[in-house]
């Protein structure tokens, strides 16, 4: 049971992709929710790629939802709302409160 203090958590994880025969490098990202790619952002370096990637993936999260449940829907959040870290794999986890 949760108390009034708890409070539940979207974690977003991203990583690098490096490039194949048929595509570019890509940053993935993925959530409980999906998981897409995004080109990498060659003019962007380091974890801004990944937070351009993450903001691209809060960008269609809030496009999808107001698709279906109308104008008002809110998505999860902005990228301002996130905290960032990176795992030891070079993995970069943004989390929230939803």
């Amino acid at each position: 049971m949760k108390t009034h203090n708890e409070h539940s958590r979207a974690a977003i994880i991203s990583k690098y992709a490096g490039p194949t025969n048929s595509r570019g490098s890509r940053i993935i990202v993925k959530t409980q929710r999906s998981r897409k790619s995004y080109h990498y952002p060659h003019e962007l370096s380091g974890a801004d790629c990944h937070r351009w990637a993450v903001d691209q993936y809060l960008n269609d999260i809030l496009a999808q939802d107001r698709s279906d449940y109308g104008e008002h829907a809110t998505g999860w959040g902005n990228l301002s709302d996130y905290t960032v870290g990176q795992l030891p794999s070079g993995e970069y986890v943004f989390t929230s409160k939803l």
